[in-house]
């Protein structure tokens, strides 16, 4: 690239907003992280701002932070994006080539796309994402980049994702009001795969699997493309109060006995362990509670999370069809045995990951949890880097493109 580029991801959880300042520069392949904020979410419930009050001084919080950390100021953001009413679906785009020697150009590429997003769209939902699967030029189908191949005509069966339009709208209202623009939007799974996925991966066939605080995103991919995405309605926050309601424990200290002494399969535990209950600041004994009890109150939880999962495959009909495996995000993402719970549930490989190739804060950033945050940045990059082309992941020209339109559109209908 000709210049140094700032880029700021906002990654808004349910239970923490994290973002990440980053800089690509000159003549580096790696992307620096300069700048990280990280503040308790509030306003928001599985993924989505119910509470705009509370949310835009969070939002302004994790954004200052991160600006003073990197000793820079951002105008604008590209931001996340989850919560159930995520769906998705496949449609097929089929155009005339344009040119007399049927040589397709990016033009023809862009109509087929835009073919495939001319479906009926219900009135409380907007196109977010239309994720190219394959083409076919002249009855061959398969194809992942047409561009320069000769044919009448051109087709392409694409993964469109949909969100509600009212949560869309208290999202840019929340990123107007903390006075930033927005860059674009992108689902939390697909911005998490693409911080920690490899294109070997992608092409083997692989399950990335985000799980946060409320919801679960997973993408799956295959031959270098996605074939399914979708937001679960359970995340790591559930297990944090299924112990507390199941041991009767404060909130908080549950989450600590599921970080410290929490395991995910309850045979791994002797049932004469024990865990001792205490604050660590003054020793104060607060009693105690069976270590097993406490798996089996996670395993509880994780066999229906994974159960979900398990019915998203079905969907698509790839259980067990992964090569590449299942790769585990989020916070959810550090609980005890997760990686091996996860394997035997699914019969897949599973490792955990973190994002690849950065440079700069990378104690902090490169964790499962900031898999997302850094991933929008990528794929804030990747619209700059590879517009007009399809680059190694397809997906992310088209959510530069379709993301930008649609809020640049409602922005000017909503916003005051």
């Amino acid at each position: 690239m000709a210049r140094d580029i700032l880029i700021c991801g906002l990654d808004i959880g349910s239970t923490l907003i994290r973002t990440v300042i980053a800089q690509k520069r000159k003549g580096s392949e790696a992307l620096v992280i300069v700048g990280v904020g990280e503040v308790p979410s509030a306003g928001v419930r599985k993924g989505v701002v119910i509470d705009l009050e509370d949310a835009v001084p969070a939002v302004a919080a994790s954004i200052a932070a991160a600006e003073q950390s990197s000793g820079y100021r951002v105008s604008s953001c590209f931001v996340s994006l989850s919560g159930p009413h995520i769906s998705s679906r496949y449609s097929k785009g089929v155009v005339s080539v344009s040119r007399a020697d049927q040589e397709i150009s990016r033009d023809d590429i862009v109509r087929a796309l835009a073919q495939a997003q001319s479906i009926a769209v219900p009135p409380n939902k907007e196109i977010i994402h239309v994720l190219p699967k394959e083409y076919a030029v002249a009855g061959e189908s398969g194809i992942h980049d047409p561009l320069g191949m000769r044919g009448l005509r051109l087709e392409v069966n694409a993964l469109v994702v949909e969100g509600s339009t009212p949560l869309l709208r208290n999202l840019a209202t929340c990123i107007e009001s903390a006075n930033k623009d927005i860059d674009g939007l992108a689902v939390a799974a697909l911005a998490s795969a693409r911080a920690v996925l490899t294109k070997r991966q992608m092409e083997l066939g692989v399950i990335a699997l985000d799980i946060g605080g409320w919801t679960s995103g997973i993408t799956a991919f295959e031959e270098g493309n996605v074939i399914h995405t979708a937001v679960l309605p359970v995340g790591a926050a559930h297990v944090t109060n299924d112990i507390a309601i199941g041991l009767q424990l404060d909130i908080d200290l549950a989450e600590a006995v599921k970080v410290r002494s929490g395991v995910c399969r309850a045979d791994a535990v002797n049932k004469r362990e024990m865990i001792t209950l205490g604050s660590e600041e003054d020793n104060e004994k607060l009693g105690v509670i069976s270590r097993k009890e406490v798996a089996e109150i996670i395993e509880a939880r994780l066999d229906e999370i994974f159960d979900l999962v398990d019915r998203e495959l079905k969907k698509i009909s790839k259980q067990m069809l992964f090569p590449g495996g299942v790769v585990l995000t989020g916070g959810g993402a550090r609980m005890n045995g997760i990686a091996e719970f996860a394997k035997q549930r699914l019969k897949l490989p599973v490792h955990i990951g973190v994002p690849l190739r950065l440079d700069g804060i990378v104690d902090q950033t490169a964790t499962p949890e900031y898999a997302t945050a850094v991933g929008l940045c990528l794929l804030s990059l990747d619209g700059m880097e590879k517009k007009g082309t399809t680059g190694i992941f397809p997906w992310g020209e088209q959510i530069s493109h379709v993301s930008g339109g649609f809020l640049r559109r409602w922005a000017r209908m909503f916003l005051p």
